[in-house]
């Protein structure tokens, strides 16, 4: 037995108090409360002990029994009484998918603890590409044999999806018996795009039903070791890198035998009553709704918050460095012919495959010096202005294959040869985008910056990260990598040609909830390399103010922008 005291799940305080213990001998109903676990069996086992954490409010169940045994009773389960429900469980299923709908349409769905498989049914009909997990063995074969589904027979927490491989995922009734829910959901982030919905359906602890029934309420049992609130749901997610964007009503959906059944286990004599009037005609067979409200549904979204604890707490492992991602410079082009050279020369061939400049109608030599330096050249036939130039940049990497696009001023104001650290966040999958800061570490006063401009870059990058809740140390850095899924996802063709487009990146990056990561650069400042005059830095702080008032109206609902869908 496992008895010893043991860590809050959620906050890591070992600071809490027993709320329930169950008195020996004591059973539920007019019959003996069952040790084995199935759906729909109302008479189960009742925990030994249930304790709460004074730190956070979590409320778990002591885990007396090996952690095997919990799989072994799972694994084992054979329930065909949820199998007669199978009408009602099908139009439950299919409010949940109309819910979900809301915020992602199409895609890969992964149901954990999906059972006979009744919702990845539902989704497929609609024409979702479906995966499915479930730990008993009888119901993952009827799902694969009876509905032809892809079902793995086993734990979540066994199996090994790709990062960012499902649209959305899904978990009814599991998160309360997990072990290591905490763990659970750090895993779960990793495998969610992330653009990816989470949709849970757990027993609401702090419910009216809850506190009215106390220990005979239906969600504590042996096989429950979490008991979650809203407020612990919420701060357990948030914990784990996820926003609730919706709670919904919970509405079962079941026969009216069943709920006569169910009824046993709280009141006989009704039970007994309600039994009779169930037997007359077809009444016992009609499909009844209700909402007990005492079951939380939370529909949430990946943010970066605390993206951190995704790579120390689920693996623990480093991941591999993807050393065959093509990666491509890019370097937006306007009057460099004193710099050109100096900077393509410092780009470390080794690991980079290709070097693509694009001129914005120089007025100086930049052509035909980038023709003696063995890059790819496109040129605009007219000046089209920082970030149009940079449009053209990512286009044509992505076109010729890139995974990886690092974009680097060609001014000889960044060193491109620190190019190895700036994209090793990217391949080790750590990072959608990196950019080079020159705040970190003073590395921009000490390259030369003039105070004014350092003063003013600190001032507006604060003012985003107010807007945006974010930490970066700047917002205006010209040495960036982007990984190709990014730059395929965000509608950057949609942003300004001036260079606020820099700026627009960031929003819609974030807005996708990609992970951007910095380093520390130093940069070099001198004659030759290119300023921006006064005026038109002026107008670039006036582009970031209207930019975020822009995310503002959009994230309100007031005034939708199509480049941030």
């Amino acid at each position: 037995m496992n008895t010893k005291r043991t860590e809050c799940n959620l906050c890591g305080s070992n600071n809490y108090e027993a709320v329930y213990k169950r008195k020996v001998g004591k059973c539920v109903g007019k019959r003996k409360s069952k040790k084995e676990y199935t759906i729909a069996e109302a008479e189960i086992e009742k925990p030994d002990k249930i304790f709460k954490c004074n730190n956070c409010g979590l409320v778990f169940a002591e885990q007396t029994e090996n952690l095997k045994y919990y799989a072994d009773r799972y694994a084992e389960m054979v329930d065909e009484e949820y199998v007669k429900e199978e009408k009602g469980r099908r139009l439950a299923s299919i409010k949940i998918l109309k819910r979900i709908r809301k915020y992602k349409r199409y895609g890969r769905l992964l149901d954990i603890g999906c059972a006979t498989g009744f919702l990845l049914d539902e989704a497929r009909r609609r024409k979702w590409e479906v995966s499915g997990i479930e730990i008993s063995k009888w119901a993952a074969v009827y799902a694969k044999q009876k509905l032809n589904l892809d079902v793995i027979n086993g734990s979540s927490e066994k199996t090994s999806f790709p990062d960012g491989f499902f649209d959305v995922i899904v978990m009814i009734d599991v998160l309360e018996h997990l072990t290591d829910p905490k763990y659970t959901l750090l895993e779960i982030r990793r495998i969610l795009k992330n653009d990816g919905v989470l949709y849970i359906s757990t027993p609401n602890i702090s419910s009216a039903v809850s506190r009215i029934l106390g220990a005979k309420w239906w969600g504590i049992n042996k096989f429950h070791l979490f008991y979650f609130s809203k407020r612990t749901l919420e701060k357990m997610l948030d914990a784990c890198g996820f926003k609730v964007k919706k709670y919904n009503p919970h509405i079962r959906i079941f026969s009216v035998n069943y709920w006569v059944k169910r009824i046993k286990s709280y009141n006989y004599v009704v039970y007994k009553v309600l039994d009779f009037f169930s037997r007359v005609g077809v009444f016992g067979r009609a499909s009844l709704k209700i909402n007990f409200h005492d079951q939380i549904e939370a529909l949430s979204i990946k943010v970066r918050k605390l993206d951190y604890l995704v790579n120390l707490a689920v693996a623990k492992k480093k991941k591999a460095v993807k050393e065959d991602m093509k990666v491509f410079v890019v370097l937006p082009a306007y009057n460099a012919e004193k710099t050109l050279e100096r900077t393509v020369k410092d780009i470390p061939k080794d690991v980079v495959d290709q070097i693509i400049l694009v001129d914005d109608k120089s007025r100086d030599r930049t052509v035909e010096v980038a023709k003696g330096l063995g890059v790819k050249i496109f040129q605009h036939k007219k000046n089209m202005g920082y970030g149009a130039n940079q449009k053209t940049c990512y286009s044509k990497a992505l076109e010729e294959g890139a995974d990886i696009v690092v974009m680097v001023h060609p001014d000889y104001q960044y060193d491109p040869t620190i190019i190895p650290k700036l994209i090793k966040p990217i391949q080790m999958g750590e990072a959608d985008a990196v950019f080079g800061s020159r705040m970190m570490k003073g590395g921009a006063l000490e390259g030369g910056m003039p105070l004014w401009k350092h003063n003013v870059n600190i001032l507006l990058t604060a003012f985003e990260n107010v807007i945006l809740g974010t930490y970066l140390t700047e917002y205006h850095s010209g040495f960036r990598a982007y990984s190709a899924n990014l730059l395929k996802t965000i509608n950057f063709e949609l942003n300004s040609n001036k260079f606020v487009f820099d700026t627009e990146m960031i929003v819609q990056s974030l807005m996708h909830h990609f992970k951007i990561e910095e380093i520390p650069i130093q940069t070099r400042y001198f004659d030759e390399a290119s300023k921006i005059k006064f005026l038109p830095s002026i107008l670039y702080g006036v582009g970031i103010i209207w930019a975020m008032i822009k995310y503002i109206l959009h994230t309100k609902g007031i005034y939708k922008f199509r480049q941030f869908e």
